[in-house]
């Protein structure tokens, strides 16, 4: 629809009202995200100011949007059904176009008493067998899984990380933790076989199925007390002293067998908390910094993004903001998407993420947890139920692209800024320049804030389009404007408890 001026705005600029939905938005939402969180600095206000966008304030070169595939993609579905869900998760036309899959090497199978006590798709089978035995047959639904996002995605990135070593180098002779989750599971003696184990499992796909990860994770939450023996899931804690042995063998192996100069090298250490991430990452020797290339967190817990990315950036790694999942509402509540808006808020802007994963993107809709963008019964999965998380990440995803830089601006708690099409080197060309503003609105009442995009005036811009979606509680991904900026400023009104992106295409004078 065309724009319309706000009545009572208060301001000169062409403003712009979304014209709101009849249906009621949720009232469950607003309780939790009015209060402040001290986290970070993050703080759950509206932003009333101008933001001032600009290619001045550029920040990390973004590589994309990701999933686990442990363990949804372990869950014997359909061939269509699978397609389906495919296409809704990397395909970038028909879903949310994620570019990134992490594989999980796993640990199990081959007799483990584990088995009986997993979560239903927990159980990833060791290629490796006790017996000395190696069955590449196995973990036929997850390879499925990985070459399906291989064949759809654009920029596509493959990570592969282990829960937990094969059940049979442990401690305990279980790969889901020690007797004591305060001890390390991995037998001293077996190190070499695990590192031999990882790399030949690379090795495998690189030569075998055409997939070239990227980095290769040993570890999983390593520095926790959450790994015990008889737990549903795999795990394995690995204090820092184990990981400062592991990384430098696991990278000169790496160097033996070819792998490392065909592209594969290190991640670490994929903590649970931020602040976790910051003691491991301030624990490893240098031999272990050099090995590592990349460092990954899950964002779970912790406030310390500012000094973990303090601390990775001048050591020249990349950093991930590797796993993140969220359920503390029903599908359908516009609360789980705010709250996974929340956390790319946090990441994208404090962390500087260079890249965001999701953890379980479809979860069990027969268990009692609402974690995945999208919930199918596991075991009977017929139906699928796409929730708020899902819309609310396609208001970033489809148009924050591999390759766009995110850029800092004036409400970093609100507001997620990214740009395409300028040269490197900032060459002065407003020809084919993309910005998308991603806003979020945590509080109950509209807000109505300036944009500034004057900054690109240098540029030679002289206005241009903007097209704008939403999610709420009665929307998802809904386009609701689309208008001409013939200048290079505009104010507009946002909905309670939504989250609208703008995507907004300069012109070039003439």
């Amino acid at each position: 629809m065309a724009g319309k001026r706000a009545s009572g705005a208060n301001c000169s600029r062409p403003c712009y009202t979304m014209a709101a939905p009849s249906r009621q938005r949720s009232s469950s939402a607003a309780g939790i995200f009015a209060s402040t969180s001290e986290a970070d600095g993050f703080v759950i206000a509206p932003f009333y100011g101008t933001l001032h966008v600009s290619a001045q304030r550029a920040q990390q070169r973004f590589e994309g949007w990701g999933t686990s595939l442990c363990w949804f993609a372990n869950i014997p579905y359909a061939l269509a059904a699978k397609r389906q869900l495919a296409d809704l998760l990397f395909d970038p036309k028909l879903g949310l176009g994620m570019q990134i899959v992490r594989y999980n090497i796993g640990g199990a199978g081959w007799g483990s008493q584990d088995v009986k006590n997993f979560r239903y798709g927990a159980s990833i089978p060791s290629f490796w067998g006790p017996d000395g035995t190696w069955d590449w047959s196995l973990d036929a639904e997850q390879r499925w899984w990985l070459l399906a996002a291989k064949e759809r995605a654009s920029g596509f990135i493959a990570e592969a990380f282990s829960n937990s070593p094969p059940y049979w180098m442990t401690i305990s002779g279980r790969s889901s933790g020690n007797r004591n989750p305060r001890y390390d599971n991995l037998a001293p003696e077996a190190y070499d076989a695990f590192i031999h184990y990882l790399t030949e499992v690379v090795a495998h796909y690189h030569k075998e199925h055409g997939v070239t990860f990227r980095t290769l994770d040993p570890f999983n939450e390593p520095d926790t007390f959450y790994w015990w023996m008889g737990n549903n899931q795999e795990g394995c804690r690995f204090c820092p002293a184990a990981q400062n042995i592991i990384l430098p063998k696991l990278h000169a192996r790496l160097e033996e067998t070819g792998l490392l100069a065909a592209g594969v090298s290190i991640s670490a250490s994929d903590e649970t908390s931020i602040d976790t991430a910051c003691s491991s990452f301030c624990s490893y020797t240098q031999q272990s910094l050099a090995a590592v290339a990349q460092v990954n967190t899950h964002a779970y817990q912790g406030s310390k993004r500012a000094q973990l990315r303090d601390m990775v950036r001048p050591a020249g790694k990349r950093l991930w903001m590797s796993e993140y999942g969220c359920g503390s509402f029903v599908p359908g509540d516009i609360g789980s998407g705010l709250e996974l808006s929340r956390c790319i808020l946090a990441d994208l802007n404090v962390l500087q993420a260079d890249a965001w994963i999701y953890w379980q993107a479809i979860e069990n809709g027969d268990s009692a947890n609402s974690w995945g963008l999208m919930q199918v019964p596991f075991h009977t999965p017929t139906t699928v139920t796409i929730g708020k998380q899902f819309y609310a990440l396609a208001q970033y995803s489809k148009f924050i692209r591999s390759g766009d830089t995110i850029l800092a601006t004036d409400d970093p708690n609100g507001t997620v800024a990214a740009l395409r099409g300028r040269a490197p080197d900032g060459a002065d060309d407003a020809a084919g320049v993309t910005i998308t503003l991603v806003k979020t609105t945590f509080v109950g009442q509209s807000v109505t804030c300036d944009v500034d995009l004057s900054g690109f005036a240098s540029s030679g811009a002289s206005g241009g389009t903007v097209n704008v979606f939403r999610t709420s509680q009665a929307e998802n991904f809904q386009q609701v404007e689309r208008f001409t900026l013939t200048g290079l400023e505009f104010c507009t009104t946002l909905m309670p408890l939504s989250i609208t992106t703008f995507v907004i295409k300069l012109n070039a004078s003439p």
